[in-house]
Parts: C-alpha cells; sequence; structure tokens
C-alpha cells in the first residue's frame, strides 16, 4: 500500500470498479465501468500536486496503470471484441 491518503480514500471506490469490471460478462458493460474507472482516476490524478516526491510518483504510476487497463478495455470494444 502506497502511503498516500489521497490514493488511500479513492482506493475502495476504483476497487470496485475494478472488481465491477472483472464480473461483467460482455465487453460493453466493462466498457461501461472502464469509463468510470477512468473518470474516477483522471480525478484523483488531479487532486496530486507535483510527482517530485517518492509518493506521489509511485501514486501516478500505479493510476497510470489502471488508466491503460481501461483504455484497453475500451479499445477493445471499439474493435468490436
Amino acid at each position: 500500500t502506497i502511503p498516500c491518503s489521497i490514493c488511500q480514500n479513492a482506493n475502495p471506490v476504483i476497487e470496485s470498479l475494478n472488481k465491477q469490471i472483472n464480473q461483467a460478462r460482455s465487453v460493453t458493460d466493462k466498457a461501461y465501468f472502464a469509463r468510470k474507472l477512468m473518470t474516477k482516476v483522471e480525478d484523483v490524478l488531479g487532486e496530486h500536486g507535483p510527482a517530485d516526491d517518492p509518493v506521489g510518483k509511485a501514486c501516478r504510476i500505479v493510476l497510470a496503470l489502471r488508466k491503460q487497463t481501461a483504455q484497453l478495455i475500451l479499445k477493445a470494444q471499439k474493435k468490436g471484441a
């Protein structure tokens, strides 16, 4: 766990969205939750200040990975997977 109060506060929502993505049966349903996840990640990224400190950098890396996952789901939906 990263010792960041911003990410710790957002983590329950992010984890819930990840769980909903994993449990969704169709790409369309997964895409719905992926969009919500991307919005939440963008909100959390906006709450962080400069990424100069090590904790801020770690948070940005984790959030970027979550965003990439959501983007892959949306890309799959566009391709009709």
